[in-house]
């Protein structure tokens, strides 16, 4: 699929698959009623991975963002505290969906993570918590009553009309799922944009709001209350969020200071590559799994073998020398592994 922004109001600025900064994707009352489905599931990863043509001359960031989320159906959130308005100069050629989003991200200083079928776009470190702070809330409801956890795990889209407050938003959730609200008093006033996001657990719709102002929900009276309270600044007071590289499943950056995971503990969940340069697609395998690359290229040219053929796999639930073997079992190419030191060269 291939967008033009400028191409004046017909494709809208373009763009909107990852960020909010007011509300989730923005656009007016009937734009949301008249919008098709977000994608979800495996439909989601496959819409991440979705190569495109990106042109923005200085296309305000909510506009573009909200664009290509709409032509994607791919839910984006911008937290309140991005400026929506910040100009944004993109030229990009056959890319995936969940590559211009971090190039988004990195251009406008932000972080990207992944929350159920919703792309997050915030403050770096916000991005970074999003998800152990989720998690948190969901281990505190596992040590409830069965009966009281249900309500926390039904999924439900999350919409709201233009010029709603957050604290109507969490006023409301209480109210719809029989449970009380205290410490409203520590949202500030602000007012949101309409919003329309795809079905997501009670914890997921709580922890989308409530990371924008640095607060989490405290289990109180066995469920029939959540505490508003500030959320914990250290990561590691947070269960570890570690989850195996998937399209779009979590883009965001680790802190330099995060341990390295051996290699061989390494688990891929989830990845689908469908139609990708092999050099590319090798680089940012090793970026993400903090490995070494080593390519032979000038064996490489001379075996007639091209770092540009494309590559389609999927796997789930594999080790990285699975991933490796399934990448390149129909490229002529083979690969050596010493720890994290991968070296690319032409097969026996």
């Amino acid at each position: 699929m291939r967008l033009h922004a400028k191409e004046g109001s017909k494709i809208m600025g373009l763009i909107a698959a990852v960020s909010l900064s007011y509300a989730l994707v923005w656009g007016n009352a009937a734009e949301v009623a008249s919008r098709s489905s977000w994608a979800t599931g495996s439909q989601l990863s496959q819409a991440l991975s979705e190569p495109l043509d990106i042109l923005w001359s200085n296309n305000p960031l909510r506009d573009a963002i909200g664009s290509l989320s709409r032509a994607q159906r791919v839910a984006i959130l911008i937290d309140r505290r991005v400026d929506p308005g910040q100009k944004l100069s993109l030229n990009l050629q056959n890319v995936p969906l969940q590559t211009v989003l971090q190039v988004v991200a990195e251009r406008c200083s932000l972080g990207i993570a992944r929350l159920g079928a919703v792309v997050y776009l915030g403050p770096p470190t916000a991005a970074e918590r999003l998800r152990p702070l989720a998690m948190a809330l969901e281990q505190a409801v596992r040590r409830l009553p069965a009966a009281a956890q249900r309500k926390f795990f039904q999924s439900k889209p999350l919409t709201w009309e233009a010029l709603s407050t957050p604290r109507e938003l969490l006023e409301r959730l209480g109210q719809q799922n029989g449970i009380q609200i205290a410490g409203l008093k520590r949202v500030p006033h602000d007012l949101w944009a309409a919003a329309d996001l795809p079905p997501l657990s009670l914890v997921e719709r709580l922890t989308l709001i409530t990371a924008q102002f640095e607060l989490t929900c405290k289990i109180a009276a066995g469920g029939a209350r959540l505490d508003l309270v500030p959320a914990p600044n250290d990561l590691r007071a947070l269960p570890a969020d570690r989850p195996a590289i998937s399209a779009g499943q979590s883009l965001t950056k680790r802190a330099a200071a995060e341990p390295v995971t051996p290699v061989e503990q390494i688990r891929i969940q989830r990845l689908a590559v469908r139609a990708e340069p092999l050099g590319p697609v090798l680089r940012q395998l090793a970026r993400r799994l903090g490995l070494e690359l080593k390519l032979d290229e000038e064996a490489i040219k001379q075996a007639g073998i091209s770092l540009d053929q494309r590559v389609t796999v999927l796997v789930e639930n594999a080790t990285v020398d699975e991933l490796l073997h399934q990448l390149l079992k129909s490229t002529r190419l083979s690969f050596r592994r010493r720890q994290n030191v991968v070296e690319i060269l032409p097969a026996d």
